[in-house]
């Protein structure tokens, strides 16, 4: 079967209207994702501050997941666009059965969570106890069931994006978070489950948009996953997993750093914990167009390598820098002014939403530095590259964020502790922008040496 001609080719026509026809359905796709969240947590909100603390604690297990997953997905994504630029389409189904092989194994490392005792025992290390471990166990109980369906899904939607299909993933997100939406009330009030009719609905969610997934696999692409075993698997894992590993470290180390911060934040109380919470939802809203932008440079990035076009990866980054720029200054910019308008929709007590809003604020100061910092992580992992994106993430989220928030807590009490966001966001800034100008050349160089040694094979033949 041949790539069907709706997906997007990569390596001609311009690269800023290449991009945005990329980037535009996974800003889509984010946004229903971020909906999904961002409706989760208002219900979740009405429930009470434990129902709050407990999905807060929650979030770094569930994000520990998604990171390792979606790390391996991404890199499937940049093996499989590599290959495709190449015009192996074979090779790229083979890299699509090792990584659907990959996650489903790696989605089994959360199973023991299904039990009260070994959930009391994890969540009491994050700082848990009483009616919150109870309901962290609820919330986590579904959402463990649901990891092999969102291992699925990832690369199922690594598969689209790597042929240039981005409208796919989109239309699967929008059937899974919309019908959590739905399902949302009816299982947390109407039936009275509360949190856990919270995880049941997204785990109902994830079940459909997998079925939608493999509908439209059989019908739009030429790759279809396999749940197989061949020898060469071990092979392409490690491949795969030389770009994805340092991907999940990454994003993993935000939520062992998120864990890290609700310790220090414990201290002041669940409503210190589920503020932090909330900012970090109404965070996630404001860089939705950057993170769109990052997906779509890592399979036009991997796509161009393999094609041996520099001037379209040099040219992605400088479209992509500048789009980010615009778009989260204008976003930013009225999130700093009104993000009561926001925080509104959560019914938060006055104490809560005094604390939201000062995180807000003093996140929103580094924003212009965070989104120059996503847009080059998409370079660093399309370019096969991710350990520089991984070594800036890790400064940021663990060696310079917590320090600082220890620190400036004892210093300033919770007000300070707000302030640990920006700076380590412009450290890491610092950092990505050295790294960058390093992985430029490297491609450069990568390129012209591949462009010789087949030259010097058509001159032998």
């Amino acid at each position: 079967m041949a790539i069907l001609k709706r997906n997007l080719d990569m390596g001609a026509g311009s690269v800023a209207g290449t991009l945005w026809q990329l980037a535009l359905p996974s800003m889509f796709s984010m946004l229903f994702h971020t909906m999904f969240h961002l409706v989760d947590t208002v219900f979740v909100s009405w429930l009470g501050e434990s129902s709050l603390a407990a999905m807060s604690l929650s979030f770094p297990l569930v994000f520990v997941v998604f990171a390792l997953v979606n790390g391996m997905a991404v890199g499937a994504t940049t093996r499989m666009s590599n290959s495709l630029g190449k015009g192996k389409q074979g090779e790229a189904r083979d890299y699509a059965d090792a990584a659907l092989v990959l996650v489903l194994v790696l989605s089994t490392l959360v199973m023991p969570l299904l039990f009260r005792r070994s959930s009391n025992a994890f969540f009491s290390l994050l700082g848990g106890s009483g009616d919150v471990l109870v309901e962290s166990h609820r919330y986590a109980f579904w959402m463990v069931l649901a990891t092999p369906l969102m291992s699925f899904s990832l690369v199922a939607d690594s598969i689209f994006r790597s042929q240039g299909d981005t409208v796919t993933p989109m239309k699967s997100m929008i059937l899974g978070n919309g019908i959590n939406v739905l399902l949302d009330p009816l299982l947390i009030f109407t039936f009275g489950w509360g949190i856990a009719g919270a995880s049941l609905a997204t785990f109902i969610g994830r079940l459909a948009s997998c079925l939608y997934l493999w509908s439209r696999l059989k019908e739009r692409s030429a790759i279809i996953p396999a749940v197989t075993w061949r020898p060469d698997h071990p092979g392409r894992w490690i491949s795969i997993g030389r770009i994805g590993l340092p991907v999940a470290i990454s994003q993993g180390s935000m939520a062992v750093g998120g864990a890290m911060l609700n310790r220090i934040l414990a201290g002041y109380g669940p409503a210190a914990i589920g503020a932090f919470m909330l900012g970090n939802r109404v965070e996630m809203f404001v860089f939705l167009p950057v993170f769109g932008f990052n997906s779509a440079l890592i399979p036009f990035i991997g796509y161009n390598i393999g094609k041996g076009d520099y001037p379209r990866v040099r040219g992605a980054l400088r479209v992509v820098l500048l789009s980010s720029a615009v778009m989260i200054g204008v976003i930013g910019a009225m999130v700093y002014m009104w993000p009561h308008l926001v925080l509104a929709l959560f019914r938060p007590s006055p104490q809560v939403m005094g604390m939201a809003v000062s995180s807000i604020r003093a996140s929103a100061t580094a924003y212009l530095f965070a989104a120059a910092d996503i847009s080059f992580w998409g370079v660093f992992q399309g370019s096969g590259y991710p350990v520089y994106g991984m070594i800036a993430q890790v400064m940021r989220t663990l060696a310079i964020r917590i320090p600082a928030a220890a620190i400036l807590s004892r210093a300033f009490g919770l007000s300070g502790v707000w302030w640990c966001q920006p700076i380590s966001a412009f450290v890491s800034f610092l950092l990505s922008t050295y790294f960058i100008f390093k992985v430029m050349d490297k491609i450069k160089v990568g390129i012209e040496l591949s462009s010789e040694n087949g030259e010097d094979q058509k001159r032998k033949q």
